[in-house]
């Protein structure tokens, strides 16, 4: 959820498997029993990423919980996609101080018209891209208030 793309992946190997790195999340634009949608470093460079479990829960196809699917963003869509974080973040900050309602869910009124140009510009971009994407196993872990997830690739 905080940080930069700047992070630094370490890959080790020991035998012939590779030992998981935590990668920064920085985004959690949906949760069900656990991250579904959002953004995180793969590979220490920014991708949306989707849960296919999740997503084939409708659709009838077998996956699992911690199967996702995940796409390289470039940096336009990354930084739009924080600053649609950062308007979320005040919100529910100002939703548990108890100073706005549910009614205003999921922007503060003052942020209303920022969100609204920059979903614009993010929903056609924030999805799977079947020709680029990659498919990892994740698991997530939240430390001292920070969101990271442990990435395998799946072959």
């Amino acid at each position: 959820m905080h940080g930069s793309s700047s992070a630094t992946t370490i890959t080790l190997q020991h035998g012939t498997q590779q030992a998981a790195v935590k990668e920064p999340v920085y985004t959690i634009t949906d949760w069900y029993d656990g991250p579904r949608t959002g953004v995180a470093n793969f590979n220490g460079q920014p991708h949306y990423y989707e849960c296919q479990w999740y997503a084939g829960i409708d659709a009838g196809f077998d996956a699992v919980p911690g199967d996702y699917l995940l796409t390289p963003l470039d940096a336009e869509t990354y930084q739009l996609a924080l600053e649609e974080w950062a308007i979320w973040q005040r919100w529910e900050a100002a939703f548990a101080a108890g100073t706005t309602s549910q009614a205003t869910h999921p922007t503060l009124p003052e942020d209303q018209a920022r969100h609204a140009e920059i979903e614009q510009v993010l929903l056609p971009k924030l999805v799977i891209n079947p020709h680029c994407c990659r498919r990892a196993t994740g698991v997530f872990h939240y430390i001292e208030g920070k969101s990271f997830v442990e990435w395998t690739p799946v072959p």
